[in-house]
């Protein structure tokens, strides 16, 4: 079986800022692993099923797919092992998916996979997989696979959390299936039968997390501009962030605003000014509020009370 390509692989060497920061979500991680058996035995569980019930998958909730991507990132520098990214829409998905199975037989793999909808090649050909025990090959492979579902940690990020998803993720069926992460869970962004997931705990309340995101920017910024630019950038960031949250997340419509754009604008302190890269991180920010009939008000609104 072919190796996965290098341009699918993802750096794990993040700032020790980005491991603080995600100090919840991985202790819930580290938790659910923890009740995964080091193997699974292919012929045991229901057989119209197989294995599925034991694929560790964590579904993160996220518009941007920063915050998945990051953990899953981050896992993988935990597990000592190799983070992948697979997008649904890519030609060559499927063989990529395969070498990755096929990886997981010499240890933990990561990989990072954004839904696009209730279905996909990708999510059905896996939940083939698991369902045959990995030996079951995909038209036009003549070899089979040899890998451990165990060892493949998938990470679903998804770009539309309010859709129902019941297609593809594994069935909740027992305690060990997976781990839902989000900051609000909410009824219709679980899978079917949620009762065998794991969330978060209720979100921070907006104080702490504004003091949260302020000390972790300026702690994965350090380096970038100079110590008043940098504290005022990451000023107006944690208040652009925190309207947003106010006024959007309230009302449904972004279900989590990641500080991946803050990082973005701040790493380019040392070529812009404070104001511009406040600018640049303004305009971002209403950019990614979905469009929608009823959503212009709101942007409307954004756009008078965020700082320039």
């Amino acid at each position: 079986m072919d190796s996965v390509d290098d341009h699918r692989r993802r750096t794990t060497d993040l700032p020790p800022a980005t491991t603080e920061y995600f100090a919840p979500e991985l202790a819930t991680i580290e938790s659910y692993l923890e009740t995964v058996p080091p193997t699974i035995d292919t012929a045991a569980g229901d057989a119209a099923v197989g294995p599925i019930h034991t694929l560790p998958w964590f579904y993160v909730a996220d518009l941007t797919g920063w915050r998945g991507s990051t953990l899953a990132r981050l896992l993988a520098a935990e597990q000592g092992a190799a983070c992948y990214e697979l997008s649904a829409g890519a030609a060559d998905a499927l063989p990529a998916l395969w070498s990755l199975i096929d990886e997981s037989g010499n240890g933990p793999v990561v990989l990072h996979l954004d839904l696009q909808g209730e279905g996909g090649r990708i999510q059905r050909t896996l939940r083939e997989a698991l369902r045959r025990g990995y030996t079951h090959t995909p038209d036009g492979w003549d070899e089979p696979v040899r890998g451990e579902p165990a060892n493949l940690h998938v990470v679903f990020t998804d770009t539309t959390p309010s859709k129902r998803l019941a297609v593809p993720l594994p069935a909740a069926t027992t305690p060990t299936t997976g781990a839902v992460l989000s900051y609000a869970p909410r009824r219709s962004m679980l899978p079917e039968r949620p009762d065998g997931t794991t969330v978060l705990s209720d979100p921070p309340a907006l104080h702490d997390r504004e003091t949260e995101l302020e000390q972790f920017l300026l702690a994965a910024l350090a380096g970038y501009g100079d110590d008043d630019a940098r504290q005022q950038y990451v000023d107006n960031a944690v208040e652009i962030l925190s309207i947003t949250h106010s006024l959007i997340g309230k009302r449904d419509l972004l279900f989590d605003l990641s500080p991946r754009l803050a990082l973005k604008y701040g790493s380019l302190l040392d070529g812009l000014s404070v104001g511009a890269a406040t600018e640049r991180l303004g305009q971002d920010v209403l950019g990614q509020v979905p469009q929608s009939p009823g959503s212009e008000d709101i942007r409307a609104t954004l756009r008078d009370l965020l700082p320039k």
